[in-house]
């Protein structure tokens, strides 16, 4: 082809050359030249011709080269190398995409890809071109049928690599291919093979970065199919990578679950997956934490509408299912139910207190009004139904940690509002306020973790050592978080203070100082006096640091002399400003020699902040926040 090719060329400069030094001769001669016309005629042909033979050379030479190496099946009988005209038209004359279907349609029929067309696929899986030029030229049935043998190779390492390079080549074309490609993709299965085909389809979108609207297409096709009747006692396992692929995806998980009013009660309530629902957690979470606003209305909601909107169904359905005696095990992960739990605890502290009952299963509107700018929308829950939802899953220490570590952030949030005020001479009217809800959401939160009714000294049992623990944790690290602007908060962040509280209580840790404080109204008692404390400080309640007020903690650290600088001071407590509090952590000394030293800060502090060396606006703080915890906390632990 090479050579065929090059001579054209020089036949076409020939003729370019010597066709009109003969047309002058003959005409010269005075001559019909009519006849030299086919000559002209030739080289254009020649002309135009060149670029596709060179294109077509291109096209072998990708194939037999760079996608692959050549086989016996590639050669005539005469040694020449076949060429699929159809199929090359199809490909519109590109040669990776003529190479890449030749020889991954051979992949499929010999079950093993080869390494030079896997690595070949892998460059190009994001080269817009490429991946439309390739899925128009296998159509939406080709693909499937590819894909579907791909996963039939297993779960070898080449196998896998095949499946994540067609799935992220299709993702990368979905936003070009036509909706008609995109309906045959999931239409007209093979019969018999219905349910290898959907799965090949769903690891396909798992794998790859999707068009919403391709994505959500396919994905309700799928769902409908397999919502057709099962043989009793089998499953079908095409949901699973699917849910993976839409809690990729939280607009379009939300949309997945909020357009069909059946879906949630589907997923929750009569199938249940092969992996016990953590796919389906992942997209659950992405559908309700992912977007917090307030815009929009009922009538035409926002995605933070629709967000809280599923998180107040999801609650509902959850507590009808205990209530009709179902485990939750079969559907979901108890931890998913913490961190959808956690991303709506604001709404959470406003049902603890009020206990109402009227409304469930809707969006609550209405905006706290001793806190700081505007709410999202919010989650309505029926207090009866919340209660018997975090009953079970705070049987799980993996789903109490997310709520604790969220309601110690909203805590903090709300008490930082309320020192502002103070400081800015607004009264505590809202943090009394504040402090009987908060102290109403820990009793409801240690209730249901089977902790609130718990007596000092009185052993506890597997499941309540668990939970006490995670709370002591959260109460050692409260001052560790950091404070952070607005709410709601991402549940990403929350995911991380989860983590950090955890970690936190493994084995014997370090913070562990103040354990001493068993019982759960103490422990979440404890709690709100550091971050009210840290508040406090933060906002200038105490007075200045330099020189410093008689209420602020350098006044009274004992050992000061003057001219010292207390941060020095072995028993100091603060950072180098002045009003920052340290963290538990920080507070410990971890190379001293003997208890007395390792815990000198931590019992600076508490002489500080509870031997009226923190001054009458404290004490009288302290007793308001006390009054109102008690009576909110009491509801539960009495």
């Amino acid at each position: 082809m090479d050579d065929f090719e090059r001579g054209l060329g020089r036949a076409q400069d020939t003729l370019g050359r010597n066709e009109p030094r003969i047309r002058s001769a003959l005409q010269q001669l005075d001559l019909d030249t009519s006849g030299l016309n086919a000559l002209r005629e030739i080289r254009s042909w020649i002309e135009t011709s060149r670029p596709d033979l060179r294109r077509r050379s291109e096209t072998i030479r990708a194939e037999r080269t760079a996608w692959g190496t050549s086989s016996s099946l590639d050669t005539t009988p005469f040694g020449l190398p076949t060429f699929d005209e159809k199929l090359y038209g199809k490909a519109a004359h590109d040669p990776d995409v003529y190479a890449a279907t030749l020889k991954l349609t051979e992949a499929a029929q010999k079950g093993e890809a080869d390494d030079r067309t896997l690595a070949e696929l892998e460059k190009r899986t994001g080269d817009k071109t490429f991946a439309l030029g390739l899925m128009t030229t296998l159509g939406a049935t080709g693909f499937r049928e590819l894909m579907a043998k791909a996963v039939e190779q297993g779960d070898n390492k080449k196998a896998k690599r095949l499946q994540a390079a067609l799935g992220k080549t299709l993702g990368t074309a979905s936003s070009k291919l036509s909706n008609a490609w995109r309906d045959e993709l999931a239409s007209n299965l093979t019969p018999g093979w219905q349910e290898r085909e959907y799965h090949a389809i769903t690891l396909a979108l798992k794998n790859g970065t999707f068009a919403a609207p391709f994505l959500l297409a396919v994905a309700k096709k799928v769902d409908a199919w397999d919502r057709t009747p099962y043989p009793p006692g089998t499953n079908s396992n095409v949901m699973v990578p699917l849910m993976e692929a839409l809690s990729r995806n939280p607009a379009v998980a939300q949309d997945f679950f909020a357009s069909d009013p059946t879906a949630l009660k589907h997923f929750l309530t009569e199938w249940s997956m092969t992996d016990g629902g953590e796919a389906l957690g992942k997209a659950l979470e992405a559908a309700t934490l992912t977007f917090r606003d307030h815009d929009g209305s009922p009538e035409h909601p926002s995605r933070g509408y629709l967000s809280a909107k599923l998180a107040s169904e999801f609650v509902h359905l959850r507590a009808q299912q205990i209530k009709s005696g179902d485990s939750i095990e079969e559907f979901l992960k108890p931890v998913t139910v913490g961190r959808i739990l956690a991303g709506y605890i604001s709404d959470i502290n406003s049902v603890a207190q009020t206990g109402r009952d009227v409304i469930v299963d809707g969006v609550r509107d209405a905006d706290k009004p001793g806190t700081a700018g505007r709410e999202p929308w919010g989650a309505q829950f029926g207090k009866k139904e919340l209660q018997s939802v975090m009953r079970e899953a705070f049987a799980d220490p993996k789903a109490l940690a997310p709520v604790l570590a969220a309601q110690t952030r909203f805590t903090d949030w709300v008490l930082d509002h309320d020192a502002m005020r103070i400081a800015k001479g607004q009264g505590d009217e809202t943090l009394r306020a504040n402090a009987k809800q908060i102290g109403a959401t820990f009793g409801m939160i240690t209730d249901a973790a089977g902790l609130a009714k718990v007596e000092e000294g009185k052993e506890l049992d597997d499941k309540q050592a668990r939970n006490m623990k995670l709370l002591t944790g959260a109460v050692n690290t409260a001052l560790a978080i950091p404070q952070t602007p607005g709410w709601p908060i991402a549940a990403g962040v929350v995911g991380a203070w989860t983590g950090f509280i955890e970690d936190r209580v493994k084995g014997d840790s370090e913070t562990r100082a103040r354990e001493d404080a068993n019982t759960a109204v103490d422990q979440s008692r404890r709690l709100v006096h550091d971050l009210a404390a840290r508040a406090m400080l933060k906002h200038g309640v105490f007075g200045s640091a330099k020189p410093a007020a008689a209420a602020h903690p350098w006044a009274s650290l004992e050992g000061l002399k003057k001219g010292d600088d207390p941060v020095d001071n072995p028993n100091n407590f603060l950072k180098s400003d002045g009003r920052t509090l340290m963290s538990m952590d920080e507070m410990i000394d971890k190379n001293a020699k003997n208890n007395t030293d390792k815990y000198r800060r931590v019992e600076a502090y508490d002489r500080w902040l509870y031997e009226g060396l923190a001054g009458r606006k404290w004490l009288d703080i302290e007793d308001r926040l006390d009054q109102g915890f008690s009576n909110g906390f009491a509801q539960y632990g009495s």
